[in-house]
């Protein structure tokens, strides 16, 4: 399959629209006119990427077939956690205690309210359509986020950041957050989920200072402790296998891992090259890469030849990434 990965435009809202009913999010939610003002962001953002450090916001990508369809969508924004709207995330300690009277030890997990005001670039939410699951459309839209940090260094944070989702009910709840966040809050999920989109300041107010003990959760709400549901279990090993770790962290909403790396650590970055194209196609089956224009984002994977600093791609690639000899591309390896 043949897929042109890309920045997303006004003219996808429908589209967008339709692959959000798959996972209806923060970073993805159904709702066409926040969609719209994702869009507009994005659009903002891909033309500050040639200013100053801190114009960019954040950015959607998009896989798009040959024949124009949207297979899938992730988000890239390029700060998340400041002194203005930190990071919140539940800190998970195991401990063990023991009872001279008793003569006994006994496991505990202990959850503790934290929150980071340095800056993370985080990685958001990742949809492919059901129907175009299992071809690789996920590690092409993990790979087109790392290669913009790449390309775009000074726009992007030292450390990156992924939310795992967790399992999801049938009607869009979540078992941990009517265990704690609902009772201390008074919210549900869903109205929590719309209020954290403006201002999370009631997780400061209403969750407590000291730590929550697992064991006294209900068994449902304790098993997405640090677990990514099935859906999300393909796209982890991919950030596992780029070089993200668990951070020792959950979402206080809903459990959910954060998984996270220094962007010196990461391997798909670091092997990421600026390159020439050359005048003339690869001479023979060259080596497989992911090929982007810097400036448009566009990108595809192609056998290409890179000698020295150069690159030969085909004719037919070149001319759907509106390459022209002498420009600059960047390369990253998809052996990973």
């Amino acid at each position: 399959m043949s897929l042109l990965l890309r920045p997303v435009w006004p003219h996808d809202l429908a589209a967008l629209r339709a692959l959000a009913s798959h996972l209806d999010t923060v970073n993805l939610p159904g709702d066409p006119v926040v969609l719209g003002a994702i869009i507009e962001a994005g659009q903002h953002s891909l033309a500050a990427l040639g200013g100053a450090p801190g114009t960019v916001g954040s950015l959607t990508m998009v896989a798009e077939s040959e024949a124009g369809a949207l297979l899938g969508t992730a988000s890239l924004f390029a700060q998340h956690g400041t002194p203005e709207d930190p990071h919140y995330y539940l800190r998970v300690v195991e401990q063990v205690v023991h009872s001279k009277q008793l003569n006994v030890d006994r496991a505990r997990t202990l959850l503790c309210l934290e929150k980071d005001l340095e800056p993370w670039t985080e990685l958001g939410g990742l949809v492919v359509s059901p129907q175009a699951r299992g071809q690789g459309i996920g590690k092409l839209l993990v790979a087109a986020r790392l290669l913009v940090v790449a390309m775009h260094r000074q726009h992007f944070c030292h450390r990156l950041l992924a939310e795992l989702l967790p399992e999801r009910r049938a009607d869009g709840g979540n078992a941990f957050w009517d265990a704690v966040g609902k009772p201390l809050t008074g919210l549900d999920y869903y109205r929590a989920d719309l209020l954290c989109r403006t201002d999370k300041e009631f997780i400061d107010a209403f969750f407590p200072d000291d730590h929550l003990v697992a064991e006294l959760l209900p068994a449902e709400a304790r098993a997405h402790i640090a677990h990514e549901g099935t859906a999300t279990t393909p796209v982890r090993a991919l950030l596992h296998r780029a070089g993200f770790r668990w951070l020792g962290t959950i979402d206080p909403f809903d459990a959910g891992p954060h998984d996270g790396a220094a962007v010196a650590d990461l391997v798909p970055i670091t092997a990421s090259r600026a390159r020439v194209l050359l005048d003339h196609p690869p001479a023979a089956p060259g080596v497989r890469r992911l090929c982007a224009h810097p400036r448009t984002l566009h990108m595809t994977v192609a056998e290409v030849e890179e000698p020295g600093d150069g690159l030969r791609l085909p004719a037919d690639v070149a001319a759907r990434l509106h390459l022209t000899p002498g420009d600059p591309v960047w390369t990253m390896p998809l052996d990973w």
